[in-house]
This record gives C-alpha cells, structure tokens and sequence, in this order.
C-alpha cells in the first residue's frame, strides 16, 4: 500500500502538464477546421453567384450570335455574380454589398467560346480569417494563405437563331 501512495504523490499536477502541451495543438486543429470550412463556403457561394451570372446572360444570348451580345446584358450578368442583384445599387441609391468581401467586378469576365456558347470566369483573392501568413521566425520568407480562387462555367445559349 505504501508504494501506491508513493507513486501518486509523484503524479499530482501531471494532467495540469499534459493539458497544457495538448491546448495549443487542438486550438489549432480547431482553427484549421474553421478556415476549411470558410474555405468551402466562400467557394460554393461563388459558384452559384457564377452559375447565376452565366445562366442570366445565356438566357439573353442568341445561338449563332453568342459573340455579339449587348453590353447591359453582361453588365447585368456581372453585377448578378459580384452582388447576386442585376443592378448594383439598391432601391435608394446606395451601392450593393459584394457577395463575398473583396470580389469586385474586375473579378469577372465574360467570352464566347464558340457562336453557340457563353463563359463566365471568375477569379476571387481569398484571404483566410485568422492569420495571413504563417512565420518563418526569420530562416525564409512567410509562407502566405492567401490565395486566388478561380473557376470557370460554360452554358450553351438559350434563343434559338
């Protein structure tokens, strides 16, 4: 019995020890799941807004003529992908909140890949929630998070010619 009571004494503040050298690999563990999932839904939420935008202008577009389609259409269909509206400001006046922050107009593009078929390509700079970049503690350059999300979506036009 005095062995057992020996070997407790020694182990009395081994879980305060333990605890503390587990915090910091679970904190991030929860960090990176929380990005990951931003990450994703950051993702998903520009492919509709792009399948959104696409679909608007395919609707819009004659087949054969897919090169020639009018301005305020693609106009529409821009602020339709960048706002999630055809117009980008609201009933007062004011300007739209993006969809995403930092997607911007500059952002998307529309072409013809073909007389019969409308492109809409989308590039969006994402920037992570927590941390920019991850440190080197001087031995290189950070590593930066950041990166550029980029998708395309083709659809054939709707109006026949």
């Amino acid at each position: 019995m005095k062995n057992a009571a020996y070997g407790f004494r020694y182990q009395k503040g081994l879980a305060a020890v333990e605890f503390t050298m587990l915090v910091p690999l679970l904190l991030l563990l929860f960090i990176a799941t929380a990005e990951i999932g931003r990450l994703l839904y950051d993702y998903n939420t520009l492919t509709k807004a792009q399948r959104n935008g696409v679909r608007f202008l395919a609707s819009h577009a004659t087949t054969g003529q897919t090169n020639s389609i009018p301005d305020v259409y693609v106009d529409q269909a821009t602020n339709l992908v960048v706002f999630g509206e055809i117009t980008d400001t609201d009933g007062n006046g004011d300007p739209r909140e993006p969809l995403l922050e930092g997607l911007t107009v500059a952002g998307v593009t529309f072409d013809a890949p073909d007389s019969d078929q409308v492109r809409v390509t989308v590039s969006y700079d994402y920037t992570p929630m927590v941390f920019d970049s991850i440190p080197t503690f001087g031995l290189t350059n950070p590593i930066p998070l950041g990166w550029t999300l980029s998708s395309s979506v083709t659809v054939r036009a709707l109006l026949g010619g």
